[in-house]
């Protein structure tokens, strides 16, 4: 468990707060941070704009990406989720599934699986 992890679980136990603490409930929050960062962009589609919209709030992006980790690290910690593990298990996947040397600047979608298939039927 990284030291984040570690500092949000404790803040919570020294407030005796993991009782008000779901799944459902920490997702959801997970969702309206994701949302509050698309009210950021949510009209614009040229990327260069995007860009600069995202830049020009990076306040607000920060405090919301601080937000998505505290609850993503809530839900790890109710459902006994090292987040440095997941994480490092994700990775190791994806250089698997998605080699650099044979998908280099190649887009990839979830239909195709990456190298390996994995969603092909």
């Amino acid at each position: 468990m990284n030291e984040f992890q570690n500092r949000i679980k404790k803040f919570s136990e020294e407030r005796d707060w993991n009782q008000f603490h779901n799944p459902k409930d920490l997702l959801l929050g997970i969702v309206e941070e994701i949302g509050e960062i698309r009210n950021v962009i949510k009209w614009e589609q040229d990327n260069e704009k995007l860009k600069k919209a995202l830049n020009e709030n990076k306040e607000i992006i920060e405090d919301d990406i601080g937000d998505i980790y505290w609850f993503l690290a809530l839900l790890a910690n109710e459902t006994n989720v090292d987040i440095n593990e997941a994480i490092s298990k994700v990775i190791e996947k994806n250089e698997i599934r998605f080699p650099a040397e044979k998908l280099k600047s190649k887009h990839t979608n979830i239909f195709l699986g990456g190298e390996n298939g994995q969603y092909k039927k």
